[in-house]
């Protein structure tokens, strides 16, 4: 019985000291989609200053991490790719996409948060989005649609490169060591 309870009390510890909050030093987002002639690839980072999540069950709602992101500054590889992006994300209307994580919270092998997006004048919020603890870094896939975003993406380039509806959006939050 005493070694039960003292079991009990480590796990208890071992719960009380996990670390509560996660400093970010890099933040990116990478937009990831597949054409008639193949796949593309827009990319934004942002290694401008640390920021912290917080896993705070008391208060889930206190503790946001967000990204304005000036549609502009997406890399896609090339000129060409670049201009079709803005167009596609409707660049002169909707200058800057917004992404905040935010309601961290713990599950037995996986992160969870919730995901608000504002990108070409859609908003819309994500619940329980998993999010992979990898070596340095906290990553997170949402599977959407051009549909769901509001996009027109059905051709480019004159009508010769179709784009599909399938979209990927990965969040890439790069840890500061312990």
């Amino acid at each position: 019985m005493r070694i039960a309870l003292m079991l009990g009390c480590c796990f208890f510890l071992m719960g009380a000291f996990e670390k509560n909050e996660l400093v970010i030093h890099h933040k990116e987002i990478i937009v990831k989609g597949k054409t008639s002639v193949g796949s593309f690839e827009c990319s934004y980072d942002s290694q401008v200053k640390s920021d912290t999540l917080v896993f705070d069950r008391q208060f889930p709602t206190a503790h946001s991490l967000d990204f304005e992101i000036p549609v502009n500054d997406f890399g896609c590889g090339n000129f060409l790719l670049n201009n079709d992006f803005r167009k596609t994300l409707k660049a002169e209307d909707y200058p800057i996409c917004l992404v905040s994580v935010n309601r961290l919270s713990r599950g037995s092998q996986q992160i969870f948060g919730d995901i608000y997006l504002q990108m070409a004048g859609t908003e819309m919020v994500l619940e329980k989005v998993v999010f992979q603890l990898l070596e340095s870094k906290l990553q997170g896939t949402l599977h959407l649609s051009t549909e769901q975003l509001g996009l027109d993406a059905s051709s480019r380039l004159g009508g010769l490169v179709t784009v599909e509806e399938a979209i990927d959006l990965e969040i890439n939050l790069y840890l500061e060591p312990s």
